[in-house]
């Protein structure tokens, strides 16, 4: 007798699905048949519209451009004369300076003897542009030792321009050059500042140019 009730509840079970599937198969309504899925709305990010047009556009070079010996004439050889090697290496710190070779870029030095305490500027005509290198003989003897000085050098807006590409990783800058060389001083800043955007926000950041003593090209965040 305990086990009767069980037994009853189980055998109803039975035939309630029994029946449920007999009013399928005869037409009526299948509650699982009207339960559709609720749509999953897919909302895609607009891609805010980035104005372009006030910047200059380039590819983002693999490296910063530069200038290494090899782009430059021969160098004399140790025989030339004095005024000679040097007039090679002004022209070499011009254009190390510029990071631009310029394949018309003439150097000249007066005569140079190399006694101690002597002075001489020679000049670089570098892209129609004129730019003194002074050195001091400090010493003389088998050996000449000297101090040199390059008082301005030239900043090319598509050097500067590629330097900052790489740096920021953007085809689109902008820097605010009087014209497309413009000089600068070693050891300070450059008489400009840039801009470079971000093509995914639209947002462009400034930036200033830093020269080294020996002419490289930093820029930083202003």
């Amino acid at each position: 007798m305990l086990n009767s009730p069980r037994t009853h509840r189980v055998a109803l079970g039975v035939v309630a699905a029994g029946s449920a599937l007999a009013l399928a198969a005869c037409g009526g309504p299948d509650p699982q048949a009207d339960a559709t899925p609720e749509a999953t709305e897919v909302v895609e990010e607009e891609t805010p519209e980035v104005d372009t047009a006030d910047f200059n556009q380039g590819p983002i070079p693999d490296a910063a451009p530069e200038v290494t010996e090899e782009d430059l004439p021969a160098e004399p050889d140790s025989a030339a004369p004095l005024g000679d090697r040097i007039a090679w290496e002004a022209l070499e710190q011009v254009s190390v300076f510029a990071s631009v070779v310029d394949p018309d870029a003439t150097s000249t030095c007066p005569d140079i003897a190399g006694t101690e305490g002597e002075s001489a500027t020679c000049t670089v005509s570098f892209l129609g542009e004129e730019f003194d290198y002074t050195i001091t003989v400090e010493s003389s003897g088998v050996l000449i030792s000297y101090q040199q000085e390059l008082p301005e050098g030239p900043l090319v807006r598509e050097a500067v321009e590629d330097t900052l590409r790489v740096q920021a990783e953007t085809e689109y800058v902008l820097c605010d050059m009087e014209a497309d060389l413009v000089r600068g001083e070693p050891d300070t800043d450059a008489p400009f500042t840039c801009l470079a955007l971000d093509e995914t926000t639209g947002e462009a950041d400034e930036y200033t140019l830093s020269i080294s003593m020996y002419g490289a090209f930093t820029f930083f965040v202003v």
